[in-house]
């Protein structure tokens, strides 16, 4: 009672032949090319009994449309790390060991930097960690990008490939350092730093340099997936 018979669709009666009139076994991608769903699809209008096999046609396009994305995606993890020991790790795990940690952790930072020609012990090397400690999250990636051109840090210390390194101030700044703006060089992730006389000027000089400089991204780096198969 209320049922619908084998065999009959039960959607059939709610489409006319004039709304499939302009139909066939075509459909557009993403970037608006025009595909066949069948051979010689653009020859082949969609019939009224047919429209289920031509809706699932579509959608199994548009899923398929983005395999070779998919693919290059996959490829490109696999030389961070075999695709066979995915299994092991959770998401998380995952994301760590291919791009980083997510934020800057500044002890991390600390345990990993090397002082030249400037001692720990100075005043503007301590306004510049309390600074640093007080900035927001994204100010940190910033400083990361400005200092080393990349926006994570590694998973520890032993992942750093080079340490962090604070320089003596900027030849020519002695006279006066509150003038003077920090000098990074990405390549040897190192920061030069003028003696600021106070930490909000170097507050202010520090921020005005990591939101101003264009960064190179060294974020798109080659990996290897050698090692792990021992």
């Amino acid at each position: 009672e209320g049922g619908v018979a084998p065999g009959v669709d039960p959607y059939a009666d709610e489409y006319e032949e004039d709304e499939l009139a302009d139909l066939n076994f075509t459909t557009y991608l993403s970037d608006g090319s025009q595909v066949p769903l069948v051979p010689n699809g653009a020859a082949s209008p969609v019939e009224l009994e047919e429209w289920r096999t031509y809706v699932e046609a579509v959608a199994a396009c548009r899923l398929r449309e983005s395999a070779p994305l998919l693919r290059a995606l996959r490829n490109g993890l696999a030389a961070v790390l075999p695709v066979e020991i995915f299994p092991v790790f959770t998401a998380e795990e995952l994301e760590k060991l291919m791009c980083g940690v997510r934020e800057v952790d500044v002890e991390l930072l600390k345990s990993c930097t090397e002082y030249e020609e400037v001692e720990e012990s100075e005043p503007h090397i301590g306004y510049f960690w309390s600074v640093v400690e007080e900035m927001r999250p994204e100010e940190r990636t910033q400083l990361l990008k400005f200092v080393w051109a990349r926006s994570r840090m590694p998973n520890s210390a032993k992942d750093f490939p080079m340490n962090f390194k604070l320089h003596g101030p900027p030849t020519g700044s002695q006279d006066d350092p509150d003038s003077w703006l920090p000098h990074a060089q990405t390549c040897f992730f190192s920061l030069s730093l003028p003696k600021y006389t106070s930490k909000e000027t170097l507050r202010s000089k520090l921020l005005f340099a990591i939101n101003n400089s264009p960064n190179m991204d060294a974020d798109v780096r080659l990996h290897s997936a050698e090692g792990w198969a021992e």
